[in-house]
């Protein structure tokens, strides 16, 4: 290898680890969105069912006197019926003369659950009667792969009569279920899988069975499930107002530290940064004391007034202020401009970037705020949207997939704001750190 190889080597080896890395680092970040989404299109049995799966598997369906009804084939659920009945018998009369054979205990339970798996997936998007052949093959090749697993010879000779003799039996019972199937066009029998019907079993046409992988109306029952218009426009409206006078407040004074000279301002502005040391937790009660002394619990102007100014937003807006080359303001002072007018109509219609991100982060902030708004409001017509997550998780119980849906639109204004402003999101955290 060359010097000029190796060298390159060097190089590109940390390069790639680096990027390995941020990778994983992102794929750790994005899981849990990417799980919230996918939990969001599945049905409430999928969600608490053992075996995790990121993809919505397909379910099936039926009209049941107007609602929708998750069923499954009664023939499916008799063979796999039928296949737990005999591993359990089998595993009850030899589990003892197995002990200490690890592998082989393995080998029995997993032949038996990968046999349930494939007779799931079997019915899962064909009919019961296209499934004869394939179904009766499937007991012989549990049959053929248990003998050949090396059980059969250490067993005793009564427990391995008894082990071939229940694999023979289900063998010709699953063929025997198998035959059973209806013919083509006629009803077949779907049971009910969960709900108050749960274990019904009903005869339908086969093409009264709808076959869904995602559930879109999971987001509609959400929806409906709790007043939500209600809180997005609640959302909407109080960090449209915060993000506004923030802003406002935010240039006035962040052009004020960075421009004027008064005295005391380097100590005001520090002061200023230590009050961002102060957990919010810790001046929770005495705000709440004033709000209340105002008059204001349960209003919009207590989810509204106390944020209207904020350190962030004045560090940020100063530090993008103080790279602003001076022959612009000494510019606009020979042209007669006083202050207000330098700010309002040269600093600010130059400054886009960086008001447009102090602008997200405000929103942001107050769209996903939650010990405040909870604090400040009893009752739903006040309610933003956060507590009325908070609350309608307290009240789904376990509908996971209806929480889910509920969290999965409730962040997709903050995305789609996101992804349309973020260039000039990056330009601006850039700006603010820049020296003329």
């Amino acid at each position: 290898m060359s010097k000029k190889a190796a060298k390159n080597r060097k190089i590109i080896s940390p390069r790639v680890m680096i990027y390995l890395v941020l990778t994983a680092g992102a794929v750790t970040m994005v899981f849990p969105f990417v799980w919230m989404i996918s939990t969001s299109f599945k049905s409430s049995l999928e969600v608490l069912s053992a075996r995790v799966s990121l993809i919505p598997e397909a379910k099936k369906y039926i009209r049941v006197e107007g609602s929708r009804e998750q069923v499954e084939f009664a023939l499916a659920l008799e063979m796999e019926g039928e296949v737990t009945r005999k591993e359990g018998d089998i595993a009850g009369r030899i589990g003892g003369e197995l002990s200490g054979r690890a592998e082989l205990q393995a080998e029995l339970s997993n032949t038996f659950s990968d046999l349930r798996l494939e007779i799931e997936k079997l019915f899962r998007h064909r009919p019961p009667e296209d499934i004869r052949e394939a179904s009766a093959r499937l007991g012989e090749e549990a049959v053929r792969r248990l003998r050949a697993s090396g059980i059969p010879e250490v067993l005793a000779p009564d427990s391995r009569t008894y082990f071939l003799s229940r694999l023979l039996s289900l063998r010709e019972n699953l063929d025997r279920l198998a035959d059973s199937t209806p013919a083509p066009g006629e009803p077949v029998a779907v049971v009910i899988l969960a709900g108050e019907r749960r274990g019904e079993v009903i005869s339908v046409a086969p093409g009264e069975v709808i076959r869904k992988r995602f559930l879109w109306e999971n987001f509609k029952k959400a929806w409906q499930a709790a007043p939500f218009a209600r809180y997005f426009f609640n959302s909407i409206l109080v960090s449209s107002l915060v993000t506004i006078g923030q802003v406002l407040t935010s240039a006035l004074a962040a052009y004020a530290f960075a421009r004027m000279k008064f005295p005391f301002k380097e100590p005001l502005f520090l002061l200023l940064l230590a009050t961002m040391m102060i957990p919010s937790q810790v001046i929770l009660i005495p705000n709440y004391a004033i709000i209340s002394w105002l008059g204001w619990v349960n209003t919009y102007a207590a989810l509204v007034v106390p944020f209207l100014g904020a350190v962030f937003g004045i560090y940020f807006m100063r530090q993008h202020f103080e790279t602003l080359p001076q022959d612009l303001f000494d510019a606009a002072s020979i042209d007669g401009c006083g202050r207000l007018r330098t700010l309002f109509q040269i600093v600010l219609p130059i400054s886009g970037p960086v008001i447009l991100t102090v602008s997200l982060f405000t929103f942001i902030m107050i769209w996903n705020s939650l010990l405040w708004p909870l604090v400040m409001t009893n009752t739903p017509e006040m309610r933003p949207l956060q507590v009325g997550l908070a609350v309608f998780n307290q009240e789904s119980g376990t509908d996971w997939e209806l929480l889910m849906s509920a969290s999965t639109f409730s962040i997709l204004p903050l995305l789609i704001i996101f992804f349309v402003a973020q260039k000039h999101f990056v330009e601006g955290i850039t700006r603010s750190g820049m020296k003329s």
